[in-house]
């Protein structure tokens, strides 16, 4: 686990505050407190850089961080981190994974009967929708998609290298199947799970913590001056990576190990509780 460094400019513990947004900021049904939005600009207005960190897409990642304060030079890193981009649209990284990983993988999904997902830059490319996937859809509002009978057969075709891969299916089917894939794509391909009917699949680089460190890198912060929260398995990497990990509720045991503390979940504000006793200590 990190632990806090101190010496900042800004007087506080952190340089860099990055934050998960569905089940750490962004409650089920996608409202943000005001509360929250008040603990980030805060955290602002003491000189600490923010960026938001979430398996959505750009689009998606962009409406949210526009509530939550950002401006455009700011950047948001997207899809589960294999993406960072300025909201004014400006890429500054981008991590595809190989068409022959997508199919292997799309193969995979097929041979079990379970609905995979081929997210581009801008689009998504999807086959005809099962129970599980069609029950998420009416829960998440989502943007248009293609729907091609075989996403691996549209890959094979001529189809763009994909950001990543996302398979949906019901939290407790899910159990079943995601260490089989964790252990098929190992070494290969980075596979977790971001909601609890959501796993999500990139390349080995495409994780939020290699991301943040893509930041860090170009602002001249050391790892150990981020401050990072979560609360899904794809934040793992991220909380381990920061100098201090926050724990938002946690949707697994992992997840709540891989952090430094755990405070309430974001239907009890956890994260604006925690920024508010931050700033009061410091």
């Amino acid at each position: 686990m990190g632990a806090k460094h101190s010496g900042a400019k800004n007087g506080l513990a952190f340089d860099l505050g990055a934050f998960d947004l569905d089940g750490t900021v962004l409650r089920r049904n996608l409202r943000i407190t005001q509360g929250t939005v008040v603990a980030l600009q805060s955290l602002r207005e003491r000189g600490m850089r923010l960026v938001v960190a979430t398996g959505r897409r750009f689009e998606d990642a962009r409406e949210y961080a526009r509530r939550l304060g950002f401006a455009d030079q700011d950047p948001v890193i997207c899809y589960g981190g294999s993406m960072v981009r300025r909201m004014n649209g400006e890429t500054l990284l981008h991590r595809t994974l190989a068409k022959s990983l997508g199919i292997e993988v799309l193969e995979w999904a097929a041979g079990r009967d379970l609905h995979a997902r081929v997210f581009l830059d801008g689009g998504i490319i999807t086959s005809p929708d099962t129970p599980a996937a069609l029950e998420h859809l009416r829960r998440y509002a989502e943007p248009s998609v293609s729907v091609v009978d075989s996403p691996a057969d549209w890959l094979r075709d001529g189809g763009e290298e994909p950001t990543k891969l996302v398979i949906v299916d019901r939290p407790d089917d899910i159990r079943g199947w995601l260490e089989e894939a964790q252990t098929a794509f190992a070494g290969r391909l980075f596979v977790t799970r971001s909601l609890p009917h959501y796993v999500e699949i990139g390349s080995l680089e495409g994780t939020k913590a290699s991301a943040l460190g893509f930041l860090c890198d170009r602002w001249g912060i050391e790892p150990g001056r981020v401050l990072a929260f979560g609360d899904a398995d794809n934040d793992i990497d991220m909380l381990r990576f920061a100098g201090h990990g926050v724990a938002v509720g946690g949707m697994s045991g992992e997840v709540r190990e891989a952090a430094d503390v755990v405070v309430p979940n974001v239907d009890e504000d956890g994260v604006a509780g925690y920024v508010e006793n931050f700033l009061g200590g410091s």
